[in-house]
């Protein structure tokens, strides 16, 4: 799910699930000040001031919607001019609801008897200062049931609790008041569990992940009861706070008439795989998702605010997979936006050219004036401003240099145009709000530059081709698309070339010092023959890349099959010899030793190699099918972009083995070697890769339908982003298997070894058989597995 948004708003979001339907819920927080103009403050702002407040395990919103608005604060009870005083009454007034609460100093029992209050200037209002103890379940972490140390001395003593409800005040040690505060109930609290539902063996039969079907959905209300609302918040909201900031008594204002926007971009049918990017033929639809304002966080002492918005929707996937794009506006009432306006703004920064460009554009996503700089903003440019004077600096030492070499010029009768140009001033840094028609400047600058290059390079080719026409040469030749076929160049041709010119010196009766030192010269000649080493190896490895030798049709093709068969016949090497093109239909080629030979295009359709060794030969783009490779041995051998369909090749070793690209339907591969391979780009439809064996084999989104695996013993193997539905592992060693984002709904693993092997990234197994598997520390986590069979 990608998110568009402004920065100047964030976004907490959670999939839950109720009575067998499943929902996304979308919370939108806006960041405001206390106290001053309520501008919305930037999202980088919200989270550096936040964790600060709430601390390592505090919560700011659980994203599942409120069932009635409510408000929350966290701070210290603060008194006037810093002076310390016994007990002082704070209040909060927000909207409607308004909330008085008594702050004392410590005081602990003597007796049946409170001592008197130890004056103080903070108090944190915070559940440890409020009634309860770890016996007392309505708040564990509170102070009144159990002793304490009492300050400064060796005494234990039971501490009255600081915050009190000032109608329901303890007066005696054994009585029991409920906690009072101004924050958040912790989820583990008999005032939230109560309202949670039944969770018994009816729940795991048809409610299963989800919440209970009888859940009272207060339960994500985390206010105490008097700070909740009868509906939802609307702005503007007006609050005051007392003896709540450390420096102003009263703290009062309106909180803004802000109206935040949420629209999904949901697709009307579920992914095969919800955590893949979908499918781009399902189709979408953009539309809205109610928003209600429910949660207002204050925090006085650091004079700002969060409004929470929220509103949820059904979806298709347990983890919001059919949910594409996520975009988040806030409006005032006065000026609400169309969804086609929104619809627009999510289009322009999808673009492929522009959309980075667009996503400068917050003004698109806020109410008029929003956009603008915020103190972090601020900040910024200050410091940009300050570069600049120092940037001015510099070009000021930069002018009184040049007239002083200016003077020295002239001192020798030059002219200093000549020889040094005046120093320009840096330009000024643009402001963040001047970077949105900046980037559109530079962006069409680069677009006039390209188009002039293509144009000049377009001029130049013309030229070129006219001056080969006009030297007799073939002009073609520019448009030529890379190299085709193995390496030309050989280190014995350059040494016979050197021979060549030291006669014709001779014969001239001229010296040649130079060419036989050259030839004479052993780390030159050494140079020479690793070059062409490597240009061989280079080739073996990346023939499939290149263009592809034409195959030599009629008399040609089969003259040069039988130059192989006799070299191969008479026991002389092939290795590194050109065979490309070759046609060997239907040849006896058992056992032959074809080691290193180039068979690039060759045809070897319905060939027997069976025991043959091929090691490091290069058949890339060659024909193979039907060809028979029992037994043989193809280690590093280049198949890259080779056509092997319905070949056989049981038990043979393709460890290294290049394939990328191949054409396999059909192969049989049933015992095989495949150590250290990378399948990608090609198809493994109906392959049989039944006991097949080897470490580390990757496969990277590959067509596998009618796949076997069936008794392979392949540890490390890698499947990513494959559709692997109803391929049968039944039995096969698959120790510490990785399935990355796979389709195997129907699958067989009977049997089989997944011993720390992992599912991830949204694997589904649905309907697939796991009988008698050991998975002694197999990871499903996220996969879907309805209707698997894990029994045995």
């Amino acid at each position: 799910m990608k998110v568009i948004k402004p920065n100047k708003l964030s976004a907490l979001t959670r999939c839950f699930q109720h009575r067998g339907t499943r929902h996304l819920g979308v919370s939108v927080l806006a960041f405001v000040p206390l106290g001053a103009p309520p501008r919305l403050r930037s999202e980088q702002e919200l989270w550096t001031f936040v964790p600060q407040r709430l601390g390592p395990l505090g919560v700011l919103d659980e994203s599942i919607p409120k069932h009635q608005g409510e408000f929350l604060l966290a701070g210290s009870a603060h008194s006037p001019d810093a002076t310390p005083v016994p007990e002082l009454p704070v209040r909060a007034s927000v909207g409607p609801l308004q909330k008085t609460l008594l702050v004392s100093g410590d005081r602990f029992w003597r007796g049946d008897d409170p001592s008197q209050a130890r004056p103080f200037t903070q108090m944190p209002l915070s559940w440890d200062r409020a009634y309860g103890g770890p016996d007392f379940a309505d708040n564990p972490l509170g102070r009144g049931r159990v002793s304490e140390a009492v300050t400064g001395t060796d005494a234990q003593a039971v501490f009255l609790p600081n915050i009190e409800d000032p109608h329901q005040r303890i007066e005696a040690p054994d009585q029991q008041t409920p906690p009072a505060g101004f924050g958040p109930m912790d989820p583990s609290w008999p005032q939230r569990t109560r309202l949670l539902g039944t969770y018994d063996q009816a729940w795991l039969e048809r409610d299963f992940p989800g919440f209970a079907a009888d859940i009272d959905w207060s339960y994500f209300n985390v206010a105490p009861a008097d700070q909740r609302g009868a509906g939802f918040w609307q702005g503007p909201i007006p609050y005051c706070f007392e003896h709540l900031h450390p420096t102003r008594p009263r703290l009062e204002g309106t909180l803004p008439a802000l109206v935040a926007r949420a629209f999904i971009t949901r697709l009307l049918e579920k992914p095969t795989v919800a955590r893949r990017k979908a499918e781009p033929e399902i189709p979408t639809r953009f539309e809205a998702i109610e928003l209600s304002l429910r949660t207002l966080w204050f925090f006085p002492d650091g004079e700002r605010a969060v409004l929470i918005f929220q509103g949820s929707t059904p979806i298709l996937t347990d983890d919001g997979g059919d949910v594409r794009h996520l975009v988040l506006a806030a409006e005032t009432p006065e000026a609400p936006r169309t969804i086609e306006h929104y619809a627009k703004v999510l289009a322009d920064r999808l673009d492929p050219q522009h959309g980075a460009l667009a996503s400068l554009h917050d003004d698109e996503l806020l109410p008029a004036g929003e956009d603008g700089p915020d103190e972090a903003a601020v900040t910024h440019e200050a410091l940009t401003r300050s570069q600049g004077r120092l940037a001015a600096n510099m070009h000021r030492r930069a002018l009184r240099m040049y007239a002083q070499a200016c003077a020295e010029l002239e001192a020798e009768g030059l002219d200093p145009a000549d020889y040094i140009e005046a120093p320009q001033p840096a330009p000024e840094p643009p402001s963040l709000a001047e970077l949105p028609a900046l980037a559109a400047s530079l962006l069409e600058q680069a677009e006039a530059k390209k188009r002039e290059l293509e144009a000049e390079a377009e001029t130049l080719r013309a030229e070129a081709k006219q001056a080969l026409r006009e030297a007799n040469l073939d002009e073609n030749a520019l448009d030529g698309e890379g190299p085709s076929g193995p390496p030309t160049w050989r280190a014995e041709d350059q040494r016979e070339q050197l021979r060549d010119a030291i006669d014709s010196c001779r014969q001239m009766g001229a010296p040649a010092p130079e060419f036989e030192a050259m030839l004479a010269d052993e780390r030159l000649q050494a140079s020479w023959d690793q070059a062409e080493q490597q240009m061989r190896d280079a080739y073996r490895q990346s023939a499939h890349f290149q263009l592809p030798v034409p195959t030599l049709v009629g008399e040609a093709g089969l003259a040069v099959g039988a130059q192989l068969l006799a070299a191969t016949g008479a026991g002389t090497s092939v290795r590194q010899i050109d065979f490309s093109g070759a046609d060997l239909r239907g040849a006896d080629l058992r056992g032959a030793d074809l080691r290193g030979a180039w068979l690039e295009s060759a045809r070897l359709e319905g060939a027997d190699l069976e025991g043959a060794c091929l090691d490091e030969a290069v058949l890339a783009h060659a024909y193979l099918q039907g060809a028979k490779l029992d037994g043989a041995s193809l280690r590093g051998t280049n198949l890259g972009k080779a056509n092997l369909e319905h070949a056989s090749a049981r038990g043979a070793s393709l460890d290294g083995t290049i394939l990328h690209g191949a054409s396999l339907r059909g192969l049989c591969l049933a015992g095989a070697s495949l150590a250290n391979l990378t399948l990608l780009e090609l198809s493994l439809a109906a392959v049989d890769l039944s006991e097949a064996e080897g470490e580390g084999l990757s496969l990277l989104e590959l067509e596998a339908g009618g796949l076997s695996l069936a008794g392979a013993r392949l540890p490390k193997v890698s499947f990513v982003s494959m559709d692997l539905r109803g391929v049968d592992f039944s039995r096969a060693m698959l120790e510490r298997a990785t399935f990355v984002g796979c389709k195997l709904e129907g699958a067989r693993f009977d049997g089989a070894v997944l011993r720390q092997a992992c599912f991830v990234s949204g694997c589904v197994l649905d309907g697939a058989s796991l009988v008698g598997i050991d998975g002694t520390s197999l990871n499903l986590r996220e996969s879907s597995l309805r209707d698997c069979d894990l029994s045995g």
